[in-house]
Protein backbone atom coordinates (compact mmCIF):
# COMPACT_ATOMS: atom_id res chain seq x y z
CA UNK A 1 0.00 0.00 0.00
CA UNK A 2 1.37 3.41 -1.00
CA UNK A 3 1.57 6.25 0.49
CA UNK A 4 -2.05 8.03 1.21
CA UNK A 5 -2.84 11.50 -0.29
CA UNK A 6 -4.78 13.83 -2.06
CA UNK A 7 -5.76 12.59 -5.46
CA UNK A 8 -7.92 15.92 -6.18
CA UNK A 9 -10.37 18.35 -4.62
CA UNK A 10 -14.06 19.01 -5.78
CA UNK A 11 -15.22 21.92 -5.27
CA UNK A 12 -19.37 23.73 -5.08
CA UNK A 13 -20.06 27.33 -4.27
CA UNK A 14 -23.44 28.69 -4.67
CA UNK A 15 -24.12 31.16 -7.48
CA UNK A 16 -26.54 33.60 -5.76
CA UNK A 17 -24.24 36.10 -4.03
CA UNK A 18 -25.00 39.03 -1.28
CA UNK A 19 -23.91 42.43 -2.60
CA UNK A 20 -21.41 43.47 0.07
CA UNK A 21 -21.07 47.10 -1.55
CA UNK A 22 -24.64 47.83 -0.60
CA UNK A 23 -24.58 46.78 2.78
CA UNK A 24 -21.42 49.56 3.51
CA UNK A 25 -24.34 52.22 4.27
CA UNK A 26 -26.18 50.18 6.27
CA UNK A 27 -23.66 49.83 8.91
CA UNK A 28 -21.55 52.95 8.36
CA UNK A 29 -18.86 51.51 6.99
CA UNK A 30 -16.08 53.56 4.77
CA UNK A 31 -15.90 52.27 1.12
CA UNK A 32 -11.97 50.65 2.35
CA UNK A 33 -13.39 48.94 5.14
CA UNK A 34 -14.53 45.90 1.54
CA UNK A 35 -10.65 46.93 0.32
CA UNK A 36 -8.52 46.89 3.23
CA UNK A 37 -9.95 44.45 6.36
CA UNK A 38 -12.16 41.75 5.07
CA UNK A 39 -11.34 41.75 1.39
CA UNK A 40 -14.91 40.35 0.56
CA UNK A 41 -17.36 42.32 -2.21
CA UNK A 42 -19.83 39.34 -2.66
CA UNK A 43 -21.06 36.32 -0.09
CA UNK A 44 -21.87 32.93 -1.62
CA UNK A 45 -25.54 31.90 -0.11
CA UNK A 46 -26.91 28.17 -0.44
CA UNK A 47 -30.19 27.46 -2.32
CA UNK A 48 -33.02 27.62 -0.69
CA UNK A 49 -33.71 24.23 0.87
CA UNK A 50 -30.45 22.76 0.52
CA UNK A 51 -28.69 21.11 3.51
CA UNK A 52 -25.22 20.47 4.71
CA UNK A 53 -25.62 16.88 2.58
CA UNK A 54 -26.86 18.61 -0.62
CA UNK A 55 -24.39 21.05 -0.77
CA UNK A 56 -21.31 18.53 0.26
CA UNK A 57 -23.04 15.86 -2.93
CA UNK A 58 -22.89 18.73 -5.18
CA UNK A 59 -18.97 18.96 -4.69
CA UNK A 60 -18.81 15.01 -4.58
CA UNK A 61 -20.48 15.74 -8.52
CA UNK A 62 -17.53 18.28 -9.49
CA UNK A 63 -15.14 15.61 -7.76
CA UNK A 64 -16.61 13.43 -10.40
CA UNK A 65 -15.91 15.06 -13.27
CA UNK A 66 -12.45 15.47 -12.91
CA UNK A 67 -11.28 12.07 -12.13
CA UNK A 68 -12.39 8.95 -12.25
CA UNK A 69 -13.24 6.25 -9.45
CA UNK A 70 -15.52 3.95 -8.57
CA UNK A 71 -17.82 4.97 -6.08
CA UNK A 72 -17.77 1.34 -4.83
CA UNK A 73 -14.06 1.83 -3.08
CA UNK A 74 -14.83 4.64 -1.19
CA UNK A 75 -14.01 3.05 2.59
CA UNK A 76 -14.73 6.01 4.54
CA UNK A 77 -16.24 9.52 4.41
CA UNK A 78 -15.37 12.19 7.36
CA UNK A 79 -17.37 15.21 7.36
CA UNK A 80 -15.98 18.67 8.98
CA UNK A 81 -18.98 20.70 9.90
CA UNK A 82 -20.33 22.30 12.40
CA UNK A 83 -23.80 23.42 10.35
CA UNK A 84 -25.39 19.32 9.79
CA UNK A 85 -28.50 18.93 8.58
CA UNK A 86 -30.10 18.14 11.94
CA UNK A 87 -28.58 17.74 15.56
CA UNK A 88 -28.64 13.57 14.41
CA UNK A 89 -28.10 11.96 12.87
CA UNK A 90 -24.81 13.24 11.39
CA UNK A 91 -24.46 14.68 7.93
CA UNK A 92 -21.72 11.93 6.78
CA UNK A 93 -24.99 9.39 7.33
CA UNK A 94 -27.17 11.60 5.41
CA UNK A 95 -24.09 12.31 2.47
CA UNK A 96 -23.75 8.73 2.11
CA UNK A 97 -27.45 7.93 2.12
CA UNK A 98 -27.57 9.97 -1.03
CA UNK A 99 -24.64 8.83 -2.81
CA UNK A 100 -25.64 4.85 -2.12
CA UNK A 101 -22.32 4.48 -0.83
CA UNK A 102 -21.58 0.42 -0.25
CA UNK A 103 -22.74 -0.71 3.25
CA UNK A 104 -19.33 -1.21 4.97
CA UNK A 105 -18.20 2.17 4.48
CA UNK A 106 -17.34 4.23 7.39
CA UNK A 107 -18.71 7.54 7.27
CA UNK A 108 -18.78 10.33 10.45
CA UNK A 109 -18.30 13.83 11.26
CA UNK A 110 -15.86 16.39 12.90
CA UNK A 111 -17.26 19.16 14.78
CA UNK A 112 -14.82 21.43 13.70
CA UNK A 113 -14.87 24.93 11.71
CA UNK A 114 -11.95 26.66 10.02
CA UNK A 115 -9.01 24.53 11.05
CA UNK A 116 -11.92 21.54 10.22
CA UNK A 117 -10.00 20.51 6.88
CA UNK A 118 -6.53 20.51 8.47
CA UNK A 119 -7.69 18.32 11.33
CA UNK A 120 -9.71 16.40 9.04
CA UNK A 121 -7.15 15.00 6.77
CA UNK A 122 -5.46 13.84 9.54
CA UNK A 123 -8.35 12.18 11.01
CA UNK A 124 -9.18 10.43 7.38
CA UNK A 125 -5.41 9.56 6.50
CA UNK A 126 -4.75 8.07 10.22
CA UNK A 127 -8.04 5.83 10.24
CA UNK A 128 -7.42 4.82 6.72
CA UNK A 129 -3.74 3.75 7.38
CA UNK A 130 -5.39 2.05 10.42
CA UNK A 131 -7.82 -0.07 9.07
CA UNK A 132 -5.89 -0.79 6.11
CA UNK A 133 -8.33 1.39 3.83
CA UNK A 134 -7.66 2.52 0.39
CA UNK A 135 -9.56 5.72 -0.71
CA UNK A 136 -11.85 8.25 1.36
CA UNK A 137 -13.62 11.04 0.74
CA UNK A 138 -12.66 14.41 2.94
CA UNK A 139 -15.75 16.43 3.11
CA UNK A 140 -16.20 20.54 4.34
CA UNK A 141 -19.23 21.84 4.33
CA UNK A 142 -20.88 24.60 6.66
CA UNK A 143 -23.91 26.66 5.89
CA UNK A 144 -23.07 30.02 7.72
CA UNK A 145 -26.53 31.91 5.94
CA UNK A 146 -27.93 29.48 8.31
CA UNK A 147 -26.60 31.07 11.42
CA UNK A 148 -25.70 34.40 10.35
CA UNK A 149 -28.00 37.83 11.75
CA UNK A 150 -28.56 39.65 8.87
CA UNK A 151 -28.15 42.64 11.11
CA UNK A 152 -24.80 42.26 12.50
CA UNK A 153 -21.80 44.36 11.20
CA UNK A 154 -19.27 42.10 12.38
CA UNK A 155 -20.50 38.83 10.65
CA UNK A 156 -22.73 39.33 7.86
CA UNK A 157 -20.32 40.72 5.43
CA UNK A 158 -17.64 38.13 5.95
CA UNK A 159 -18.78 34.10 5.92
CA UNK A 160 -20.12 32.71 2.34
CA UNK A 161 -21.64 29.20 1.25
CA UNK A 162 -18.93 26.08 0.47
CA UNK A 163 -18.32 22.90 0.40
CA UNK A 164 -15.60 20.81 -0.73
CA UNK A 165 -14.74 17.29 -1.79
CA UNK A 166 -11.60 15.66 -1.59
CA UNK A 167 -10.49 12.47 -2.85
CA UNK A 168 -7.92 10.49 -0.70
CA UNK A 169 -6.53 7.42 -1.97
CA UNK A 170 -3.14 5.52 -2.02
CA UNK A 171 -2.35 6.59 -5.36
CA UNK A 172 -1.73 10.54 -4.66
CA UNK A 173 -0.63 13.98 -6.34
CA UNK A 174 0.43 15.46 -2.52
CA UNK A 175 0.23 13.67 0.25
CA UNK A 176 1.01 15.15 3.97
CA UNK A 177 3.57 15.40 6.34
CA UNK A 178 3.76 16.33 9.83
CA UNK A 179 0.97 17.91 11.60
CA UNK A 180 0.98 20.34 14.31
CA UNK A 181 -2.17 21.37 16.52
CA UNK A 182 -3.25 23.68 19.44
CA UNK A 183 -5.92 24.81 21.21
CA UNK A 184 -6.94 28.01 23.24
CA UNK A 185 -10.30 26.72 25.23
CA UNK A 186 -9.74 29.24 27.67
CA UNK A 187 -10.98 31.76 24.78
CA UNK A 188 -13.36 28.99 23.12
CA UNK A 189 -16.52 31.77 23.64
CA UNK A 190 -15.00 34.42 21.80
CA UNK A 191 -17.00 32.64 18.68
CA UNK A 192 -20.09 30.81 19.36
CA UNK A 193 -23.51 30.83 19.04
CA UNK A 194 -25.87 32.84 21.05
CA UNK A 195 -29.69 32.22 20.56
CA UNK A 196 -29.15 30.08 16.88
CA UNK A 197 -27.02 32.77 15.56
CA UNK A 198 -23.25 33.24 15.30
CA UNK A 199 -21.21 35.60 17.47
CA UNK A 200 -17.49 36.77 16.86
CA UNK A 201 -15.58 38.90 18.71
CA UNK A 202 -13.21 39.89 16.15
CA UNK A 203 -10.66 41.87 18.15
CA UNK A 204 -9.96 38.99 20.41
CA UNK A 205 -9.88 36.60 17.41
CA UNK A 206 -6.98 38.98 15.70
CA UNK A 207 -4.64 38.76 19.16
CA UNK A 208 -5.19 35.19 19.14
CA UNK A 209 -4.13 34.82 15.41
CA UNK A 210 -1.10 36.94 16.21
CA UNK A 211 0.11 35.12 19.75
CA UNK A 212 -0.01 31.49 17.69
CA UNK A 213 -0.48 31.61 14.38
CA UNK A 214 2.98 32.51 12.38
CA UNK A 215 4.61 30.67 15.58
CA UNK A 216 2.59 27.45 14.92
CA UNK A 217 3.52 27.54 11.10
CA UNK A 218 7.17 28.00 11.54
CA UNK A 219 7.15 24.91 13.93
CA UNK A 220 5.56 23.15 11.64
CA UNK A 221 8.00 23.64 8.35
CA UNK A 222 11.25 23.10 10.74
CA UNK A 223 9.33 19.75 12.38
CA UNK A 224 9.08 18.64 8.40
CA UNK A 225 12.77 19.14 8.17
CA UNK A 226 11.96 22.15 5.56
CA UNK A 227 12.87 25.56 5.35
CA UNK A 228 10.62 28.84 4.97
CA UNK A 229 12.39 29.32 1.44
CA UNK A 230 11.52 25.53 0.47
CA UNK A 231 7.59 26.25 0.73
CA UNK A 232 6.44 27.04 -2.60
CA UNK A 233 2.70 28.21 -1.25
CA UNK A 234 1.48 28.75 2.01
CA UNK A 235 -2.41 27.94 1.71
CA UNK A 236 -3.61 29.71 5.05
CA UNK A 237 -7.01 29.65 5.99
CA UNK A 238 -9.28 32.69 4.76
CA UNK A 239 -10.75 34.64 7.27
CA UNK A 240 -10.35 37.50 5.85
CA UNK A 241 -7.71 39.76 3.70
CA UNK A 242 -6.02 42.07 7.32
CA UNK A 243 -6.11 38.37 9.14
CA UNK A 244 -4.02 36.96 6.44
CA UNK A 245 -1.96 39.77 6.15
CA UNK A 246 -0.90 39.64 9.33
CA UNK A 247 0.33 36.49 9.38
CA UNK A 248 2.19 37.06 6.24
CA UNK A 249 3.45 40.12 7.61
CA UNK A 250 4.87 38.04 10.56
CA UNK A 251 6.64 35.48 8.61
CA UNK A 252 7.87 37.87 6.56
CA UNK A 253 6.77 36.26 3.00
CA UNK A 254 5.80 37.91 -0.23
CA UNK A 255 1.96 38.22 -0.84
CA UNK A 256 2.43 36.15 -3.98
CA UNK A 257 3.24 33.03 -2.33
CA UNK A 258 0.68 33.46 0.39
CA UNK A 259 -2.65 34.21 -2.04
CA UNK A 260 -5.89 35.70 -0.79
CA UNK A 261 -8.93 34.74 -3.22
CA UNK A 262 -12.05 35.25 -1.63
CA UNK A 263 -13.25 38.38 -3.04
CA UNK A 264 -16.28 37.08 -4.67
CA UNK A 265 -17.51 34.23 -2.04
CA UNK A 266 -16.39 34.83 1.39
CA UNK A 267 -14.88 32.93 4.10
CA UNK A 268 -16.03 29.70 3.57
CA UNK A 269 -15.21 28.56 6.87
CA UNK A 270 -13.85 25.04 6.61
CA UNK A 271 -13.80 24.88 3.19
CA UNK A 272 -11.63 27.75 2.72
CA UNK A 273 -8.35 25.88 2.31
CA UNK A 274 -9.33 23.41 0.04
CA UNK A 275 -11.09 25.57 -2.71
CA UNK A 276 -8.04 27.85 -2.70
CA UNK A 277 -5.85 24.63 -3.12
CA UNK A 278 -7.76 22.77 -5.44
CA UNK A 279 -6.74 26.38 -7.44
CA UNK A 280 -3.66 25.49 -6.84
CA UNK A 281 -2.92 21.93 -7.36
CA UNK A 282 -3.01 21.94 -11.17
CA UNK A 283 0.24 24.36 -11.10
CA UNK A 284 2.77 21.41 -11.21
CA UNK A 285 6.05 23.42 -10.99
CA UNK A 286 4.79 23.84 -7.00
CA UNK A 287 6.16 21.01 -4.98
CA UNK A 288 5.52 22.30 -1.29
CA UNK A 289 2.08 23.62 0.42
CA UNK A 290 2.10 24.70 3.80
CA UNK A 291 -1.52 25.12 5.23
CA UNK A 292 -3.03 26.34 8.11
CA UNK A 293 -6.48 26.79 9.46
CA UNK A 294 -7.69 28.36 12.44
CA UNK A 295 -10.67 29.52 13.95
CA UNK A 296 -13.29 28.20 16.59
CA UNK A 297 -12.86 26.70 19.64
CA UNK A 298 -10.04 28.51 19.51
CA UNK A 299 -8.20 25.72 17.38
CA UNK A 300 -5.54 25.96 15.22
CA UNK A 301 -3.63 23.03 12.87
CA UNK A 302 -1.01 22.96 10.25
CA UNK A 303 0.53 20.24 7.74
CA UNK A 304 3.17 20.17 4.73
CA UNK A 305 1.67 19.01 1.84
CA UNK A 306 4.26 17.39 -0.60
CA UNK A 307 3.64 16.96 -4.26
CA UNK A 308 5.60 12.93 -5.25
Amino acid sequence: MGKLGIKNIGVYIPSTRTDNVEKLKKFGFKSTFLDEKIGVYKTSVKDVGDECSDMCVKAWTALAKKTSFNKDDVDVVVVATQNADTRMPHAAAYIHGKLDLKPSCASFDISLGCSGFVYGLSTITSFMKANGMKMGVLFTGDPYSKIIDQNDRNTSLLFGDAATATLITDDPEIVPGKFTFGTLGQKAEEIKLVDEKLFMNGSAVVKFVKRFIPDDIRNNISINGLTMDNIDRFILHQASKFMVDIVIKDLGIDKSRAPFDIHDYGNTISSSIPILLEKTLPQKELMNFLISGFGIGLSWASCVLTRI
